[in-house]
């Protein structure tokens, strides 16, 4: 009788072993096939979560030697600066922010030492498409100190 209880405890422990290592088969094959995820969809949702980081990342056009070191032309009408609370437009004369709302683009120059909540809540006084933002340099800095602005 004895026998026979032994040869069951070991028929169980079998059986409970065969389960596990199936179980473990199981687990292994699903984890495998699930992360085969088509680069389309993995494109789509990586934009989806974080597209600021996307656009960082993005690797960038190598500019040509003719073009390296080369500064953009901006139209006077576009430029507005803003220094000390105030818009000023290219001959630093007092500017409406209402009154640039007709405009297709604006080059809006601040202060290197403004925070970026002031320069983001300048920007967003501004209800024009196309904004840059840039930075003045020491030659406008100057210019604006000695005008008392």
């Amino acid at each position: 009788m004895s026998d026979t209880t032994q040869t069951n405890a070991m028929a169980e422990i079998a059986l409970a072993l065969a389960m596990g290592f199936f179980s473990i088969m199981v687990l292994t094959m699903v984890s495998m096939g699930s992360g085969m995820v088509s680069s389309a969809q993995a494109t789509k949702s990586a934009i989806e979560e974080n597209p600021i980081q996307i656009a960082k990342t993005a690797p960038k056009d190598s500019p040509t030697t003719e073009e390296t070191g080369k500064q953009t032309q901006v139209k006077s009408e576009e430029l507005i600066v803003f220094y000390n609370g105030q818009y000023l437009d290219h001959s630093l004369k007092a500017v409406s922010p209402t009154s640039l709302q007709g405009r297709d683009k604006v080059v809006l120059a601040v202060s290197p030492d403004l925070s970026m909540s002031q320069t983001m809540t300048a920007r967003n006084e501004l209800s024009v498409g196309d904004i840059t933002v840039v930075m003045l340099d020491q030659n406008w800095l100057t210019r604006l100190q000695e005008m008392g602005r």
